[in-house]
């Protein structure tokens, strides 16, 4: 059996790919921040505001979106932890009887 010369756990390859990843992103944000430096006015509901980077509504957006995402994502783990936990409960409750019904003695229809 042939051991590879280099092993780094699971973790951490998980590890720098996370860093690898937020790098990544990162750098591009800058880029796309550096690239639309120019000013931009909003206006909701009769309310202006003043001359603000273009980037910056973007991100924002980015962020609310990103937020909604990580609130969702929340709810739906929350009900799967729970699904997940009621199914254990079963699963245990299933394993007894079955280990119930093993430990029947067998009898003879003498």
């Amino acid at each position: 059996m042939v051991k590879p010369i280099l092993h780094l756990p699971d973790i951490q390859i998980v590890n720098w790919i996370n860093v690898l990843v937020v790098l990544v992103l990162t750098s591009f944000a800058t880029m796309f921040a550096l690239e639309n430096l120019s000013t931009v006015e909003l206006s909701f509901l009769s309310i202006v505001s003043d001359p603000i980077p273009l980037y910056l509504p973007v991100f924002i957006a980015f962020l609310f979106g990103f937020g909604g995402g990580v609130l969702a994502m929340a709810f739906s783990r929350r009900k799967h932890k729970e699904e997940i936990s009621s199914l254990r409960a079963e699963h245990d409750r299933l394993q007894l009887e079955v280990d119930n019904l093993r430990n029947i003695p067998l009898q003879d229809d003498v």
